[in-house]
């Protein structure tokens, strides 16, 4: 799951804005990868949030997602693609199926599934996490049980956490739509506290809502009155 956009969304999404007014139809059917969430201020070292799906996700072509995480492309040594995130994902079917990917320099990004069958209203609580005693070293925390560590390089101390939901279409008629809520979203700091996420910025592409129900919690949706193609 890309995230080359991630570092230029909030620019992108102002600039659509003042260039075009577009139909909700329009909106809810941009092709490629489009997101919906938050991203912290400040570098930390890991992020948690309770993940649930509002309603059942429908997926045209593609994929959807709910995830948090953090790194980016171009983020890591010498411009290298580096991340690490975990979430709930959908593809084929409406289930959510909770997963982990993996991104190191110079290699291709690892998706791995931890579960599958995640129902509508299943609140699933996840975490990536810094090592306290071990800089570069991060694990991902699920229900499932503990993953890694991986050895991120020059990730200390360098990342703002991100809680977001992505799709990926097709485009044209081909329309992906989703109802993600991310609950009691926290960050990690240096020593192994945790702190409720208190300010962030918001990521809003063209079709989808960020909804937010306090600091700390947020929902995701397509725009309403957005045109859906569902599957046969």
């Amino acid at each position: 799951m890309s995230r080359a956009r991630l570092a230029q969304l909030a620019g992108a999404f102002a600039a659509a804005l003042a260039c075009a007014v577009l139909a909700p139809s329009a909106l809810a059917c941009p092709g490629g990868y489009s997101y919906a969430g938050l991203y912290a201020l400040k570098p930390a070292a890991g992020i948690g949030a309770s993940l649930s799906m509002l309603d059942s996700p429908n997926v045209a072509g593609g994929h959807v997602a709910a995830w948090v995480g953090v790194g980016g492309p171009g983020l890591g040594p010498h411009g290298t693609d580096e991340w690490l995130q975990v979430g709930l994902a959908s593809f084929d079917s409406p289930a959510g199926r909770l997963y982990y990917e993996l991104a190191l320099p110079g290699q291709e990004p690892k998706y791995v599934e931890l579960a599958s069958g995640i129902e509508l209203g299943q609140v699933v609580r996840v975490a990536v996490m810094e090592l306290p005693l071990s800089h570069d070293d991060w694990i991902v925390i699920t229900p499932t049980g503990i993953e890694g560590p991986f050895h991120l390089p020059h990730s200390h101390a360098a990342w703002a956490p991100i809680a977001t939901a992505e799709s990926w279409a097709r485009g044209g008629s081909y329309c992906n739509a989703y109802a993600y809520r991310f609950g009691d979203i926290e960050l990690a700091h240096a020593g192994g506290s945790w702190t409720r996420l208190r300010r962030s910025e918001k990521l809003q592409d063209p079709g989808w809502r960020v909804n937010r129900l306090s600091r700390s919690t947020f929902s995701a949706t397509a725009v309403r009155g957005a045109r859906l193609l569902r599957r046969p």
